[in-house]
């Protein structure tokens, strides 16, 4: 009865986080949901795949368990509710559900063939799983990462529209999100992605427009999390264009822990971005899916 009661007195402001300081392109809210299931597992989750059309998701936990949900919706294509599928413990090379060092998941991504991209931090790693299978097939050797084991690596995993998988990782570094990128059997030093202040990057995907959506997030003990989704262009030879395409940023404490984003499309052919939020298994605080729609300068 209380989350119904936050999430009541949250909403009457939520209309404020559509605006955008940004001449092109604008999020207008169009959803806020809370999912729950009573499984002492559920929450912490990390990294989301919504289907292509919005009536399903993929979201992984820093718990290192895999869920899959569907999602009714409403003519005008809000949802009217969440109804989890299975909920799968990932692998470890050995066959046995990875937890603790081996289960921090953190980003998750489409493979382009129907199974899934994993990036763990903590044992940091890279490696695919395709459901209801959960067993990994690795893509990098078991230390390549070793420098990076621990807290704070790898938070994103997409794949650019040349095929390469890339990683970012979550604290900028002179100015920059350091990323990797897969090619020739081996990861690579990708380039460096702008970060010019001390957001910390949360999420990254690849939208069905071809261009690239960052979560970020910031966070201060007495205000809270901000918020921020800035669009890229990929990245050509000579790297970024610049530092992205601001397209919202919210006050502090409007949304909680928001970890994943995904892009799709609705029936109309519009940009349609869902996040997903980190409860960090606290139960007083919920789990989020927070939609907006992508409002072009053309739309308007």
């Amino acid at each position: 009865m209380w989350r119904r009661a936050l999430l009541l007195a949250i909403l009457p402001v939520l209309p404020a986080l559509s605006a955008a300081p940004c001449p092109a392109a604008r999020l207008e809210l169009i959803a806020i949901r809370e999912w729950s299931e009573p499984r002492p597992d559920f929450g912490g989750f990390s990294g989301l795949v919504m289907a292509p059309d919005g009536s399903a998701f993929h979201a992984v936990t820093d718990h290192g368990m895999l869920y899959h949900a569907r999602i009714a919706r409403r003519p005008d294509g809000t949802i009217a509710g969440i109804a989890t599928d299975w909920a799968r413990p990932l692998l470890d090379a050995k066959g046995r559900p990875a937890k603790g060092f081996t289960g921090d998941a953190e980003a998750l991504a489409p493979d382009g063939g129907g199974g899934l991209i994993v990036a763990f931090e903590s044992y940091a790693r890279i490696a695919r799983v395709v459901p209801p299978d959960m067993a990994p097939q690795p893509l990098s050797r078991w230390d390549r990462f070793r420098d990076l084991w621990g807290n704070e690596g790898f938070e994103s995993v997409l794949r650019l529209p040349d095929g390469r998988l890339m990683v970012i990782l979550e604290t900028p570094r002179d100015g920059h999100y350091p990323t990797l990128v897969a090619g020739g059997g081996d990861w690579a030093p990708g380039p460096p992605l702008p970060a010019p202040d001390d957001f910390h990057a949360a999420d990254a995907a690849l939208g069905p427009d071809g261009r690239v959506y960052l979560l970020e997030r910031r966070f201060g003990f007495l205000r809270g999390f901000e918020t921020r989704i800035r669009r890229f262009d990929p990245p050509g030879a000579g790297g970024w264009r610049g530092a992205g395409e601001l397209l919202l940023q919210t006050p502090p404490g409007r949304l909680d822990n928001m970890e994943g984003i995904s892009p799709w499309r609705d029936a109309a052919g519009r940009t349609v971005l869902t996040m997903i939020s980190d409860s960090n298994f606290h139960y007083f605080r919920p789990t989020y899916i927070v939609e907006y729609r992508l409002i072009e300068d053309a739309e308007r």
